[in-house]
């Protein structure tokens, strides 16, 4: 009952919010009205499913844009992936530095606060009793200023409403329900193996590759559904609030903003000079170059009618190298050492 009950409130609220006009209000407003019971009353709604869905949601809408993409399409992103990893790299080792030498961090704790993770991985931080307070301050400070400022940077546009599909047939109905259950299980397998956002990446590949193949003609995945997405996320966001204390926001909240504005400052230096050089979007480049928070950037980057698919391709790379390549590279050397 207390979760339904948070769960009405916050709809309430970025509803209206969204009804005065303010950028996904919808978003922000649910985390700031779950954020408030959750610090004031020190409760969590339980949304057990909650982050599946968004994933799940997010990532058909997004493999929906699939429509379009061709060899032209890769061959123009491949250069820009290459410079998100080393900006990447610039932003981490910045950050870093700055947290052992100005606020004398040991290594364990700044490697931990300056990992750019996905928002999935970030609630798993969260939830871990190995990380300290004030790497989870910073974390949650990350995620709520990638949140506040993409949101109030990139408005959204009314006028791109989400097109309505015509009603469901029989064999549309169970194309989308395989499409689910297929999302679903491969999802879960890559959790087990500690892949972040597994659902949304298993269902923006697994939707492109039914798109492509000439399934979902003529699907659209209705408003009520990504707006939902946007209230579940922010209740997700804001519940966190009871995990972090007052003492610790004010301990370590500084320190927190100082290692996220650098990150997203060297995000933004990167996205400016690359844009100039291509002729690209700065505001889509600034957001493929972020470091983490997928879910959050594809609801804003979707509602604010930006290239979804160009940004997200970036943020499933940096995933894919994030949490791969560390495994990879721990197997390879086991493989040497047998041999």
């Amino acid at each position: 009952m207390k979760t339904l009950l948070c769960l009405l409130i916050a709809t309430g609220v970025g509803a209206a919010l969204q009804y005065a006009g303010i950028p996904h209000g919808l978003l922000l407003g649910s985390i700031f009205a779950s954020a408030l019971i959750a610090s004031n009353l020190r409760f969590s709604p339980t949304l057990r499913f909650g982050l599946g869905y968004v994933q799940i949601v997010l990532g058909i809408a997004t493999g929906l844009m699939f429509t379009a993409w061709d060899s032209h399409t890769v061959a123009a992103i491949l250069p820009s992936l290459g410079v998100m990893l080393v900006c990447l790299m610039v932003q981490s080792a910045v950050a870093g530095l700055a947290l052992l030498k100005i606020t004398g961090w040991n290594r364990k704790d700044t490697l931990l606060a300056v990992y750019p993770g996905a928002l999935a991985a970030v609630f798993d931080l969260l939830e871990s009793e190995r990380a300290s307070g004030k790497v989870i301050v910073v974390h949650l400070v990350r995620l709520i200023s990638i949140t506040l400022l993409v949101s109030f940077l990139i408005p959204g546009q009314t006028t791109v409403a989400i097109v309505q599909s015509s009603p469901l047939s029989i064999s549309l109905a169970l194309t989308l329900l395989s499409l689910i259950a297929l999302s679903l299980l491969l999802g879960r397998l890559l959790l087990n193996v500690g892949v972040p956002a597994p659902f949304m990446l298993t269902a923006i590949v697994l939707t492109g590759v039914y798109v492509k193949t000439g399934y979902l003609q003529g699907f659209h995945m209705p408003s009520w559904s990504v707006d939902s997405a946007a209230v579940l996320l922010g209740v997700l966001i804001g519940s966190k609030f009871k995990d972090i204390s007052v003492a610790e926001l004010a301990r370590h909240g500084r320190t927190a903003l100082m290692s996220v504005g650098l990150m997203l400052l060297i995000a933004a230096a990167f996205a400016c000079v690359a844009g100039r050089v291509w002729g690209s979007d700065p505001w889509s480049l600034w957001l493929a170059y972020m470091p983490g928070a997928i879910e959050t950037i594809s609801m804003v980057a979707f509602s604010g009618g930006l290239n979804v698919v160009f940004i997200l391709t970036h943020h499933l790379v940096r995933m894919v190298v994030l949490h791969f390549a560390p495994a990879l590279l721990v197997q390879a050397r086991r493989w040497r050492e047998e041999v």
